[in-house]
């Protein structure tokens, strides 16, 4: 049974920053003909807004565990966060997505409510653990995926800590 599920309440301050690190991703994107981080529609809106929305989920994660995020250029073997992979959704009965070409890590699903910038912490799973059960897969997306949903995550409470984590922790003592 999940214990309480932490909220982080977004300031209009950490949107304007990820706003600012969605358009630095677009630019390189643009300049170096690649895909953004978060969202691989043709549709520019679409793209900026689900590449938004993944850098709130990390900045919420990110405040979660006192850390501050920079922006730096997407390298598909670098984790979002402290050694963590975030997964950001827009609902609240949330789902944690993963693929099959995602790299082994911990993945944190991250529920964001966009009018009110609160974003609830959902819990967290492993990448095999995600992706080697059967009834996670949907064929019927708009991207084939693993989904999760929240009532198979570990709680929050118990997620285990990186060597990113520990090494930032000591940073801060």
């Amino acid at each position: 049974m999940q214990t309480k599920q932490p909220v982080i309440q977004l300031t209009i301050d950490d949107y304007k920053k990820c706003v600012e690190f969605t358009n630095l991703d677009m630019d390189w994107c643009d300049k170096n003909n690649a895909q953004t981080k978060y969202g691989q529609s043709s549709d520019l809106e679409t793209r900026h807004r689900d590449t938004v929305q993944g850098y709130l989920g990390e900045e919420a994660f990110a405040k979660s565990l006192g850390y501050t995020t920079v922006w730096s250029r997407y390298n598909k073997t670098a984790h979002d966060v402290l050694g963590y992979e975030v997964r950001t959704v827009k609902y609240q009965n949330a789902i944690l997505i993963t693929h099959y070409d995602d790299k082994s890590a911990l993945y944190v699903c991250v529920s964001l409510d966009r009018n009110t910038l609160k974003a609830t912490l959902k819990g967290w799973s492993d990448l095999s653990r995600c992706n080697s059960r059967p009834n996670n897969w949907r064929k019927d997306w708009r991207k084939p995926c693993f989904g999760m949903h929240e009532d198979q995550l570990f709680d929050i409470g118990t997620l285990p800590a990186t060597p990113e984590l520990v090494a930032h922790q000591k940073q801060v003592v």
